[in-house]
């Protein structure tokens, strides 16, 4: 699971250190930066993981998470003379091999893995830093760390250095991630050090992250049955109804599953895949709402915006980090409640991380009563994390939104979720005063 994230420069941020939980949810103000933490992780995943992974970074194209443009464009007031900078921490149960060059290995059971890139351009975007810092139960905090010098050429030092001095010049980062699998120490080479198994655990961690964004496929009438399984829901929902049709022809779970949700929510009576053709290769979607069975592409909105949310939630491998923005897009107010529920029940049951942009009180009043209910007994201040974002004079700025054991929050930030209170209280002070008006006048 991610325990940290931290940016640097990175579009509306100047700075940003923050802490993850389970369940963690990002709210405020339009143009604060929520959607650019998600944003991050997207970047760093694509970059990773993109056709050309020795890209030191990938803006963007047509099939990738996100599209940036340029660094001036993703850069903090874009400026060309600043570093962008990501920093992760996530939890581990691996075992490492740290091996000397007489090939005794020392064995390390990791706890956490910190990494942090750090970005700068000239002619070209470069990498100015790469670091990988290793938490064990065994031994104190190690680390490897890359930079580039003022003459332009790539050092390595590391936990086991006695001065910078030390280290040969080395060659340059291909990627975003990858350190040599080994390092020299000084001019005798007294020992190195492998680092193949943190190249890989940051590549098992990035391919955890999935998304789904604001803006989901509408429904088609019918779908072509291609013989398929689809491992994720894709970001804009659009093989939501080819996953349904695979788990109807396989042990029905999955379909079953977002039928009960739906209904849970109250936004369907029934919902049924049904193959049309003799040889079932075509197949339509279709809802029971009010005793009318109809197509999906015809009934509200907010099923299917919804609908692809649900499938990924129910439907994610097991440990993912799930990104979801707005999830609660035209969902009426007891089903975006009822939509938290399924966040917790999604979190603890499939042990899924989640990290949500929001904007709905409604989610928001579901949590803090489940909290104060204790339960699920899962639903605890350790387990969910919100902060609220707002513009400032230096960039974004955040603050942690905090929930006590009763479900109260007691900093309740400033137009946090707008100003209900303000209102309520303006529209008994008017109604007073026209009464009052009117009572004179009479």
């Amino acid at each position: 699971m991610l325990r940290k994230i931290g940016l640097k420069n990175f579009k509306c941020w100047q700075a940003l250190d923050i802490d993850l939980a389970p369940i963690t949810l990002f709210f405020g103000t339009n143009s604060s930066g929520k959607t650019a933490i998600l944003q991050s992780l997207l970047m760093l995943k694509q970059t990773a993981r993109g056709f050309d992974p020795d890209q030191h970074i990938n803006f963007g194209g047509d099939n990738d998470y996100v599209k940036f443009g340029s660094y001036q464009d993703l850069v903090f007031e874009h400026d060309l003379g600043k570093y962008v900078g990501i920093r992760l921490k996530w939890d581990t149960s691996k075992i490492i091999y740290f091996t000397s060059l007489n090939f005794e290995t020392n064995e390390r059971r990791l706890k956490s893995i910190g990494y942090e890139v750090i970005w700068g351009i000239n002619e070209r975007t470069y990498i100015q830093e790469l670091a990988y810092e290793v938490e064990s139960f065994e031994a104190a905090t190690e680390y490897v760390k890359i930079w580039r010098d003022a003459e332009n050429s790539y050092r390595m030092t590391t936990s086991f250095a006695e001065n910078d001095e030390d280290y040969e010049i080395i060659e340059p980062p291909k990627s975003c991630y990858i350190v040599p699998w080994t390092a020299k120490y000084g001019p005798q080479e007294r020992e190195q050090v492998s680092i193949l198994n943190l190249n890989g655990e940051f590549e098992r961690n990035i391919e955890k992250i999935i998304y789904m964004g604001p803006l989901r496929a509408r429904p088609e009438r019918l779908y072509l049955w291609t013989g398929g399984k689809p491992a994720i829901i894709e970001s804009g929902g659009a093989n939501t109804i080819q996953s349904l049709i695979a788990s109807h022809r396989d042990d029905g779970l999955l379909y079953s599953n977002v039928t009960k949700c739906l209904q849970e929510m109250n936004l369907v009576d029934t919902f049924q895949i049904k193959s049309i053709d003799p040889y079932d290769r075509w197949y339509e979607a279709t809802a029971t709402v009010g005793g009318i069975e109809t197509s999906v592409a015809d009934v509200g909105f907010g099923v299917s915006q919804v609908l692809p949310v649900i499938t990924m939630l129910l439907s994610a491998p097991e440990g993912s980090i799930v990104l979801l923005e707005q999830p609660e897009l035209h969902l009426h107010p007891n089903a975006q409640s009822a939509l938290a529920d399924l966040l917790l029940y999604a979190a603890e049951t499939r042990r899924l991380q989640l990290i949500v942009e929001s904007h709905s009180e409604h989610i928001l009043r579901r949590l803090q009563r489940r909290v104060a209910e204790a339960r699920p007994a899962f639903a605890t201040p350790a387990n969910i994390k919100m902060y609220f974002c707002q513009t400032g004079d230096a960039g974004s700025a955040i603050s942690e939104v905090g929930i006590d054991r009763f479900g109260q929050i007691a900093n309740w930030p400033e137009n946090f979720l707008g100003d209900i209170s303000g209102d309520i209280h303006s529209m008994s002070k008017a109604a007073f005063e026209r009464l009052h008006r009117e009572s004179v006048r009479a």
